[in-house]
């Protein structure tokens, strides 16, 4: 159990910062251009690298509970780790409201672009 643990832990905390370095170099064929889209990433990357560090912080309570072995530690870890995952999901859950209402904001400008110029 162990080592499931172990390599547990380390999966979540290489996904983590894998996530982390693949929002702050950017994702492939995404462009932020208008003062809407700059917000919107400002706010998208402070909320997701809140994310990436609840990540890690499960992935190292696991580490913790894997080393410490059954007792106090290990059933105070695997807690953190449980209430970490939901607060990981509660926050995604608010990421993709944030995504929505910057998609709907956003739609106006695309429509204008696409359609706006030659209708007229």
């Amino acid at each position: 159990m162990a080592a499931g643990s172990i390599i547990l832990g380390l999966t979540l905390c290489f996904f983590a910062g894998w996530l982390h370095w693949k929002d702050t170099e950017g994702w492939p064929n995404e462009s932020f251009e208008t003062v809407l889209d700059k917000q919107y990433r400002s706010k998208r990357s402070a909320g997701r690298r809140r994310i990436h560090y609840l990540i890690a912080g499960c992935g190292l309570a696991i580490l913790v509970a894997a080393v410490a072995g059954p007792g106090v530690i290990w059933l105070v870890s695997w807690s953190l780790v449980m209430i970490g995952s939901l607060v990981v999901v509660l926050l995604a859950l608010v990421d993709a409201f944030r995504t929505h209402r910057y998609h709907s904001a956003k739609l106006p400008e695309i429509r204008r672009e696409t359609i706006g110029d030659s209708e007229n």
